[in-house]
């Protein structure tokens, strides 16, 4: 059985794009975990807000790269581990671009190359550039002003970082975009998609 931890924010989490979360069944990482079957364990280690390296001075305990040793413990050893992070970075009072939040990104990884106590392995990791962000509405507006134009750039930075760093790519962006009701969290169709996606390329790799 391989454990399989997916490490995110809301839309790994699964946030609704109307408000609240997602039931289990329509959260991607769930989705994926019916697709490949109980006899592996996907883990949806996904929290709202959360960002690549920042201190969110609104929202406490949301630097990914800061926990992300905490997580692999807790739920060691870890076969494959999902990164699909970037989003939050482009709040506006982070001043900060894709590139960034890729390098972000990249901090993550090698944190969680570090030996550990345990001496769990090293796991496999996929790096998925968050989708781009369209015109977001109401209170999403002001907080990601900005953030529409820097997030076409995830692509690029993210796929240069997962190459450098022996990972998996995947672009969110090239299969799917937000929902129009908020410009930032995935629809159910959004999910799905994602997830169908990650099958194959999970399931070859555990094969291999």
């Amino acid at each position: 059985m391989a454990t399989i931890l997916c490490y995110g924010d809301s839309l790994t989490w699964g946030a609704s794009p109307n408000g609240g979360r997602f039931p289990a069944h329509c959260r991607w990482p769930e989705m994926l975990n019916e697709l490949l079957g109980v006899q592996h364990k996907v883990i949806n280690f996904g929290l709202p807000g959360r960002t690549t390296i920042w201190d969110d001075p609104f929202n406490e305990g949301r630097n990914g790269a800061r926990f992300v040793q905490s997580a692999m413990e807790i739920f060691g050893p870890v076969d494959l581990l999902i990164i699909m992070l970037g989003t939050n970075d482009l709040k506006r009072y982070f001043n900060a671009s894709a590139y960034e939040a890729a390098k972000g990104v990249e901090q993550i990884i090698k944190k969680v190359r570090e030996p550990n106590n345990h001496q769990f392995p090293s796991p496999h990791i996929i790096v998925i550039a968050p989708p781009n962000i369209l015109s977001p509405i109401g209170e999403a507006a002001d907080i990601f002003k900005g953030g529409v134009e820097k997030s076409r750039d995830f692509h690029q930075a993210y796929q240069k970082v997962a190459q450098q760093n022996d990972c998996i790519f995947v672009n969110a962006a090239g299969l799917l975009q937000p929902s129009v009701q908020d410009g930032v969290h995935l629809d159910t169709e959004g999910n799905n998609t994602l997830a169908a996606t990650l099958f194959p390329i999970i399931a070859d790799l555990l094969r291999s």
